[in-house]
């Protein structure tokens, strides 16, 4: 069909809730204006049930003013062209203008694309929210799931502790992607750790929430422990998620492999994340960890090589790129280090 490719490059900007200040519309309108009244209903029906009517978006919407802002635009672009808007795109619109703000949520649903298949995340709709960044998905953990899921045999059959999992993005990415015998994602915030049992649970076992092992609804406890087997085609992984506090916490469990994205952002958080790897790292021969990091502060990324020199960890390789969401957005610098024990 023709736009067929349009279409799916709007359907997961529009599932990931790309900005639309930089979604380029122009091959849109090309194929709009070859088109007469019965083809651009058909080709308007196609871009719906790609975008605002997708299943996936109406299992897991985005945030409402994006959609709202999303069906706006396509509106204005589809009159633009001279062409009589789908009953149903007008309908949704109207439908949410009515509402005004009574149904808006502080969450919303986010779906990343990924190297088969995709990851639907509850993210905040806020920077901060309960006090913590760790309700949202940052630059660091789209680069090393990315580049997990690149590299999976690295990943493959091994013991694998994530520090620092936030919303579960690169933990996702693994255990779809790369066979770890198992994963265990470990966080301190107890909110954090609410939105992450409810991510593995959306993405690893279809599920909306799953109130095995100490999980509770109820905000005001926190989880301490959840567990249960992902179950694939041709490999099975089992699933951790555990409250590790740095401050406080030693993680006893048998590792072979450390991750950590978006854990370099404070000198104070540096000092007990690096106690923690260390302990880990060291508890038997062989095992090593990659951390990636935005580098936002160039002070700060010093202080963490220098602290990990001093903490008896060598860095042994170092990948450095630029990572840019949209056009709109400021490009930053991304590293991701491969860390062992000093021998």
């Amino acid at each position: 069909m023709c736009g067929t490719q349009e279409i799916e490059d709007l359907s997961w900007k529009y599932l990931r809730m790309y900005p639309l200040r930089d979604i380029i519309w122009e091959n849109f309108q090309k194929i709009l204006t070859t088109m007469d009244y019965d083809e651009s209903q058909v080709f308007q029906q196609q871009v719906f049930y790609g975008t605002a009517n997708h299943p996936l978006a109406l299992k897991y919407p985005p945030a409402k003013t994006y959609v709202q802002l999303f069906l706006k635009t396509l509106i204005n672009q589809i009159e633009g062209c001279n062409q009589e808007v789908l009953d149903d795109l007008y309908s949704m619109y109207t439908g949410l203008l009515s509402q005004g703000n009574s149904q808006t949520s502080e969450f919303c649903y986010k779906t990343y694309k990924q190297k088969s298949g995709s990851i639907t995340l509850k993210e905040t709709c806020k920077l901060i929210c309960d006090g913590t960044t760790g309700m949202c998905t940052w630059e660091a953990s789209h680069f090393l799931a990315e580049w997990c899921s690149k590299n999976a045999s690295n990943f493959q059959g091994k013991k694998i502790l994530e520090l620092g999992a936030g919303l579960g993005l690169t933990g996702l990415a693994v255990v779809m992607n790369c066979k770890p015998a198992s994963y265990t994602f470990t966080d301190v915030h107890d909110s954090v750790l609410k939105v992450l049992v409810e991510n593995v649970a959306i993405n690893l076992f279809n599920e909306v929430s799953h109130s095995s092992g100490k999980y509770d609804a109820d905000d005001r406890k926190s989880i301490e422990s959840w567990s249960r087997r992902h179950e694939s085609k041709d490999h099975d992984t089992m699933v951790h998620i555990k409250k590790l506090d740095w401050e406080s916490d030693t993680y006893e469990s048998d590792v072979d492999l450390v991750l950590a994205a978006d854990v370099v952002y404070d000198p104070d958080v540096i000092i007990h994340f690096l106690k923690v790897l260390k302990d880990v790292l060291c508890k038997k021969p062989g095992v090593a960890a990659y951390v990636a990091s935005t580098m936002r502060n160039p002070d700060t990324y010093t202080f963490f090589k220098n602290e990990l020199e001093c903490s008896g960890l060598v860095i042994t390789s170092e990948v450095q790129q630029q990572y840019q969401n949209s056009p709109s957005q400021q490009e930053v610098s991304l590293s991701l280090l491969y860390i062992k024990p000093e021998i």
